[in-house]
């Protein structure tokens, strides 16, 4: 068997990098601590970290052990919380990862209900267009429009979605219709960086035909809430998530340009990492993501 402690200290080295700092977060002299670190490995019968007179890291065995002390860890304390409170009350934090324009608006807006049912869980937003590593960063789950086969995530679909070109009235009674989808090429567009990389090559199947064009224009950003933002200004055009433009397109502020073409797909997930043990509080969200955004999109 294992000693609890013993297991609670390997997670705080492995947080702190150092044996007697984490001794000390625990209460536990250096020595003591060093000497349960050897416990510990002995008990598992691996090497759990490599020490250096300088530094100190987690073995391979120690980064694989590492990830279930923590779900350990984590299931202990969800059950003391369910001790506690009752089995109905959650608590706790949930790190939310999202698309920027898609957090901000109408995600940040369905999730008040969820906060008002459980006013014990903390909903932590992190948002970025960039892609979020949930190995490296402290994300339970983030929203993806699309999911890489080879991400190492457990997806869950949550709704199909495409996207969209679209304009303010504004710009297009300043500059008209485009009276083709190539006649973009000739239009201020406005470009989005997605992880790093220039979004510029637009496709569209029209006409019964794919179509592909390379698009220019004065303005670009990482940042889709900020493209929304300079399309309904009248900036330009812009090649938007209809998720994140859905709103726009009905009050009005937005016009899709090519109502009857058909474009890129890219269905809305939430992901999260493969895991035997999610606590109460991440099932919660799981389901009411899945009943919020499920059967919507395009």
């Amino acid at each position: 068997m294992l000693h609890l402690p013993d297991v609670q200290l390997f997670i705080r080295v492995a947080e702190l990098g150092n044996i007697s700092a984490a001794g000390r977060a625990v209460g536990m002299s250096p020595a003591a601590a060093s000497a349960a670190i050897k416990r510990l490995e002995q008990r598992v019968d691996s090497q759990l970290i490599e020490r250096s007179t300088r530094s100190l890291r987690l073995t391979q065995a120690g980064e694989t052990f590492l990830v279930y002390c923590q779900q350990s860890q984590l299931a202990l304390e969800e059950g003391l919380s369910a001790l506690r409170q009752g089995r109905e009350q959650l608590s706790g934090d949930i790190h939310l990862g999202a698309p920027s324009d898609l957090g901000r608006d109408r995600l940040d807006t369905l999730l008040e209900p969820f906060r008002q049912r459980h006013p014990q869980v903390r909903l932590v937003m992190h948002l970025s267009d960039g892609l979020i590593d949930l190995y490296r960063n402290p994300i339970d789950l983030v929203l993806r429009y699309g999911l890489s086969e080879d991400s190492g995530l457990v997806g869950r679909k949550l709704c199909d979605n495409g996207r969209v070109l679209v304009a303010s009235p504004d710009y297009l009674a300043r500059h008209g219709h485009p009276e083709s989808f190539e006649a973009l090429a000739r239009r201020n567009c406005i470009c989005f960086y997605r992880n790093g990389e220039l979004f510029n090559r637009w496709r569209l199947f029209h006409q019964g035909q794919h179509r592909e064009i390379v698009v220019t224009g004065d303005r670009a950003a990482d940042d889709g809430a900020l493209v929304r933002k300079w399309a309904a200004d009248g900036h330009g055009i812009a090649y938007k998530s209809r998720i994140d433009v859905q709103a726009d397109l009905d009050a009005g502020r937005l016009i899709d340009l090519f109502p009857d073409a058909l474009y890129d797909r890219t269905p809305l997930y939430v992901a999260y990492p493969s895991r035997r043990y999610q606590p109460a509080r991440i099932k919660a969200l799981l389901e009411w993501l899945g009943e919020r955004f499920g059967g919507r999109g395009d």
